[in-house]
């Protein structure tokens, strides 16, 4: 007697059913092993992950004229001395400036303190008030809790720098090593593949990832420059002092999306608050940042980057979001990259091709699925 021919395809559309359920269990565990793994060793990963991302940055600059007639150790060696040196200028030249705003800090806050007395006493009398109410409920005072005491504020300030110290060098000496054997590890990777469609698909991933990202990013960098510089000289202009260090953070701010605007307009407001005593002319300070973010936002990045790199909002909100818990700051900034580089990898892969979809912001041509046609 032997089994209908029904229930052997059964049997076999179970048992595949099973291990694609098997497949799939083990690569959502493993992203999350990946995951978590760069969470504890962030400041390992992250300096690693932003090495790569540069490299797509300057690997063009590299076959760029004078670069192409030198040996690539060279040109990566002189490429890398430009960045640590003009990372050591600026750091140089805004130092005293920032340490003497930084010193006028608490100053600062009592000044604020005291402008704000009137709304703060109503605030202090009721917050008394309620501490009354809740001992005379709890039966008299709270007992005192035992607090352990913690590292001085110097011994964490030694650690973190010690932290961020040690993943700018392995910053620098990865972003050093990618662009001194990034055209011999391209040729690896495409050797690796065993047919030649895969050798093919492997280039122009790499090909389309180096192009989007590089052409992102320096686009990104030029029009972030270029806002500083127009923040910059317009808070000059008003007579705000240091001017070009609210310039200079205005543009590395503007990394971030959103939150950057919006850290930008609190420190600029804040600083205005400061330097001057008319609540008007303090006012103009953050006006003034989101007078230019907004051009910038609505006219001059979309005008130069276009819809090619047009990304879904939510999905970038969510990337910084998740990237800046993951790693901080640096993980916020490198948010939008990941997500470019996601999405340029995903287009290329037919398996994966859907996910792009999610990540594109660009309107998809074909029928709309309720009806009529939707924009190209």
């Amino acid at each position: 007697m032997t089994d209908h021919p029904d229930t052997e395809r059964s049997g076999g559309r179970s048992i595949r059913t099973r291990v694609m359920r098997a497949e799939t269990s083990l690569a959502i565990l493993a992203i999350l092993a990946i995951l978590y793994t760069a969470f504890l060793a962030q400041n390992l990963v992250a300096p690693i992950v932003a090495a790569v991302v540069a490299s797509f940055i300057f690997m063009p600059l590299m076959r760029a004229i004078p670069f192409r007639f030198l040996p690539e150790a060279a040109s990566a060696a002189i490429i890398v001395a430009l960045i640590v040196g003009a990372l050591a200028g600026a750091a140089w030249a805004l130092a005293e400036p920032a340490a003497k705003w930084t010193g006028r800090i608490p100053a600062a806050l009592e000044q604020l303190e005291r402008k704000s007395s009137e709304i703060s006493k109503p605030v202090a009398a009721m917050r008394k008030a309620s501490k009354q109410v809740e001992e005379i409920t709890n039966g008299g005072p709270e007992p005192q809790a035992v607090v352990m005491k913690e590292p001085g504020l110097i011994e964490q300030a030694m650690e973190a720098a010690g932290q961020k110290g040690a993943s700018f060098l392995i910053f620098i000496v990865l972003l050093y090593f990618l662009l001194a054997t990034g055209e011999l590890l391209r040729d690896r990777i495409i050797r690796s593949a065993k047919r030649l469609t895969d050798k093919e698909k492997a280039r122009r991933i790499l090909r389309s990832m180096e192009r989007e990202i590089s052409t992102y990013l320096l686009s990104i960098s030029l029009i972030n420059a270029g806002l500083g510089v127009a923040i910059g000289t317009s808070l000059w202009a008003i007579g705000l002092p240091n001017a070009a260090l609210w310039g200079v953070a205005a543009a590395l701010l503007n990394f971030i999306p959103y939150a950057g605007a919006a850290a930008g307009m609190i420190l600029t407001g804040f600083v205005g608050f400061i330097a001057f005593d008319d609540l008007g002319q303090a006012l103009m300070a953050p006006a003034i940042y989101f007078f230019w973010n907004l051009i910038e936002s609505q006219f001059v990045t979309p005008s130069i980057l276009g819809r090619r790199h047009t990304l879904n909002a939510a999905v970038v909100f969510l990337s910084i979001v998740f990237w800046g818990w993951m790693w901080g700051v640096i993980g916020a900034v490198l948010a939008v990259p990941i997500l470019v580089m996601m999405n340029t990898c995903f287009a290329q892969i037919e398996g994966l091709r859907k996910f792009s979809i999610f990540i594109d912001g660009r309107p998809l041509p074909g029928p709309h699925p309720e009806g009529g046609n939707l924009p190209d």
